[in-house]
């Protein structure tokens, strides 16, 4: 009986290690149009790549730092190029994208070691220019942590951050979330990759987990979140807590990461998400649903 246990043990532990490397999509893999239709630029940065992509002609004054999802173990995919490119031709914005380290091979120190340096470069390179911060899933509570971080250090901060099904809290220890039926997210998934990212100590630090860090600091920030995603409890949770400095923008039945799949018909809201981006990109005031 313990032999079997153990083999069963060993096998999920495979199919786990399997299902990391499964999310793994190479950023070399990128779309030819993003050459031929935009300015494009690949930097490295402490050894990383920083993608900045802007307008061939037009552009705005708007600066876009955006911070892609995967459970922190998932690189950029093709819906996350599909969506830059629509907020630029949009807004004519200019949209920068690092490629930050991931777990499990890193954890959340390398993380900041490397996008703290480079939020303090990209703010002191852009002054008079409007700054916005937007992230989705991991990438929005990596965002969020971010900003706090910020916040504390009296560093310049964002003019608008957008929050797309943002992950705040990877111990996924709300009872709320056992309630939603995710056909996308799985719960335990999740916390075996929050766990790697957050390494020996740092579950308890707001660096990993938003929903315990600073909140003095918060302004103009929107999240978007939709009931079939199980991320959705500590989002409206961390909304509720800080009213009049989190917009929670929440969409009946919409699936997690919905406003980035406006060109998927079947996907619920996936249109009304993302107008609802455009609007706050362009406005930012007076766009709760």
């Amino acid at each position: 009986m313990y032999v079997q246990f153990v083999i069963l043990l060993v096998l999920l532990l495979l199919f786990i290690l399997i299902m990391y490397y499964e999310l793994r999509v190479s950023t070399s893999k990128l779309p030819k149009d993003v050459f031929r239709y935009f300015n494009f630029k690949s930097k490295k940065f402490m050894g990383r790549d920083v993608f900045t992509i802007s307008p061939e002609a037009e552009q705005s004054d708007k600066v876009i730092l955006y911070i892609h999802g995967g459970s922190y173990v998932g690189e950029l995919e093709k819906y996350h190029w599909t969506f830059f490119k629509d907020i630029i031709n949009a807004t004519k914005a200019t949209v920068i994208v690092p490629d930050y380290p991931l777990t499990p091979e890193n954890t959340y120190l390398q993380v900041f070691k490397m996008m703290e340096p480079l939020y303090k470069k990209i703010i002191d390179n852009i002054k008079g220019k409007e700054f916005i911060l937007m992230g989705d899933s991991a990438g929005a509570g990596l965002a969020l942590a971010l900003y706090q971080r910020n916040g504390k250090l009296k560093r310049r901060l964002p003019d608008k951050t957008i929050l797309i099904s943002p992950w705040l809290d990877v111990r996924m220890t709300n009872p709320a979330i056992d309630n939603i039926n995710d056909p996308v997210l799985k719960k335990q998934l999740l916390k075996l990759s929050g766990k790697r990212y957050a390494g020996k100590n740092g579950l308890r630090s707001y660096l990993v987990n938003p929903v315990l860090g600073p909140t003095d600091k918060l302004k103009e920030i929107y999240i978007l979140s939709g009931t079939k995603d199980i991320l959705n409890p500590d989002a409206k949770e961390f909304a509720k807590k800080n009213k009049g400095k989190v917009d929670f923008i929440e969409f009946e039945d919409a699936i997690h990461n919905f406003p980035l799949m406006r060109h998927k018909s079947k996907v619920l809201h996936a249109k009304e998400g993302y107008e609802k981006i455009l609007e706050i990109i362009e406005k930012g005031e007076n766009v709760n649903v």
